[in-house]
């Protein structure tokens, strides 16, 4: 894959800044440096490798994932001002999409651009010279965050692009890269095997890793994505086992500090982010209002807002807000201020992967399945009481009324966070949508229909024939 490096000046000894280009004759997961810098200089130090490390963050974008994650659901509108040259994620949203649209490509070359980085950086560590015990112990630190980090990314790219929603040990995953190559041709292995590499990854991760920071890949984030990843693969002991770990290291965030989280004025709660600057090419807020254009691409589903109490619930007045003066400029009222940012720094927000109430209704969902419904009600009752004023914990006789308590309040707590989409494709659930959402034509799109699956990008079918199969009906 040809790659166009973009080296920042806050960034001097960053290697592989490369964003792939689309006319690429050559494949995908094939990354060629064509301008690096001396890899003698950058692995000479632990401080010059931190650095390569920084780059790995500096260029991980899963706001692509996230975008797909959002607009093939239910949790949006368009905006009737998002037309034209500025009609972002139309395509999406209306399941028009095709194999050749950047907005399928975007994930695949991202996330595998940034796996090399990783890769080129593992596969230099050792040579790395250590002065003290002190640098001997940030060497494995790093070598145990970049592992993580390649399990994570993997992980994305197995949510958008798996051949199967719901976990078939025998359908097909994507590649799994453990190293940089020129000349591979990777085939895509079956789920079982993919599994096999992910999580060998996370073992090998886990005693070298600590908790020092939420801006790094530490311990309680790999711990949330392996039960992220347990839940998805329905390894359900696993997932109650490692959201309770999280859940004992990182608490819940009071009401009163919640909303603080969304204006990144404290850091309750989150157990890992991506640090977003003015330099960052793309902003989660850039995904739902185009500031050049002073229009709203994307606002809240009226679906999704009927579901919480506007007064009593903290997550209604943290991620929406309602502008009167709107409807004059051609807009509605409600818009999505999640990402919404400041004046003069406009939707700029960190963007936040792991947070513990996610790992509260991982552990429930799992718990229920294992057969353990007094978990699943009370880690259901102790996120709403966290979230809603006045809040009575509700008590469930039908295990499949608490299934669906459940998921409508992964629905409510995880909105725009690209969960949505993969959550019901995991579970082989339609897409659907209110009558307000959307035209009679995108109101519902069934398992077995061809855009109810993310294709591989034709770029990658053209130039790898061990790719193949696409995925059913591509």
């Amino acid at each position: 894959m040809k790659l166009n490096h973009i080296l920042k000046k806050t960034l001097p000894l960053l290697l592989f800044l490369g964003i792939c280009s689309m006319s690429s004759c050559k494949k995908m997961l094939d990354i060629k440096p064509s301008d690096q810098l001396d890899q003698a200089d950058v692995f000479s130090s632990v401080a010059k490798l931190e650095m390569g490390v920084t780059g790995v963050y500096e260029g991980w974008y899963p706001e692509y994932a996230l975008r797909i994650g959002t607009l093939m659901a239910d949790e949006c509108r368009i905006g009737p001002q998002n037309s034209g040259v500025s009609s972002a994620g139309q395509n999406l949203f209306r399941w028009t999409f095709s194999s050749v649209d950047e907005e399928i490509l975007a994930p695949w070359k991202n996330d595998y651009t940034v796996i090399d980085r990783v890769n080129r950086l593992l596969k230099g560590l050792p040579a790395v010279p250590v002065k003290n015990e002190k640098e001997a112990g940030q060497l494995k630190a790093i070598k145990g965050e970049l592992l993580a980090i390649r399990a994570c990314l993997h992980f994305e790219l197995y949510q958008v692009y798996a051949y199967s929603g719901v976990y078939r040990a025998e359908a097909y995953a994507v590649p799994y890269m453990l190293e940089s190559s020129i000349s591979s041709q990777p085939s895509r292995p079956l789920s079982a095997a993919f599994f096999d590499l992910f999580y060998k990854d996370l073992d090998n991760a886990e005693p070298l890793l600590n908790n020092d920071s939420n801006v790094r890949l530490g311990l309680n984030a790999l711990w949330a994505l392996r039960a992220r990843a347990a839940l998805y693969t329905q390894k359900y002991n696993e997932a109650v086992l490692y959201a309770g770990k999280v859940i004992k290291q990182v608490p819940l965030a009071g009401r009163s500090g919640f909303e603080a989280i969304w204006t990144d004025q404290n850091n309750a709660e989150v157990i890992f982010k991506l640090k977003r600057t003015g330099l960052s090419k793309i902003k989660p807020g850039d995904l739902f209002y185009n500031i050049s254009a002073d229009r709203m691409l994307f606002v809240p589903s009226v679906k999704l807002m009927a579901l919480y109490d506007p007064v009593a619930d903290v997550r209604y007045t943290s991620w929406f807000k309602t502008d009167s003066s709107l409807p004059d400029k051609g807009e509605l009222a409600q818009f999505i201020s999640k990402y919404q940012g400041e004046k003069g720094t406009l939707n700029l927000r960190d963007l936040k992967l792991f947070r513990t109430g996610e790992m509260y209704l991982v552990r429930a969902e799992a718990a229920l399945y294992n057969g353990d419904q007094q978990m699943a009600e009370k880690d259901l009752n102790t996120l709403r009481t966290a979230r809603i004023q006045g809040y009575s914990d509700q008590h469930f006789n039908d295990k499949n009324q608490l299934q669906a308590a459940l998921s409508a309040e992964r629905f409510k707590e995880l909105p725009y966070e690209g969960q949505r989409y993969f959550d019901l494709k995991r579970q082989n659930l339609p897409l659907e949508r209110s009558a307000e959402d959307a035209e009679s034509s995108f109101l519902a799109l069934a398992p077995d229909a061809l855009h109810y699956y993310i294709p591989i990008p034709q770029s990658e079918v053209m130039a790898n024939p061990n790719i193949r199969p696409n995925n059913k009906g591509w």
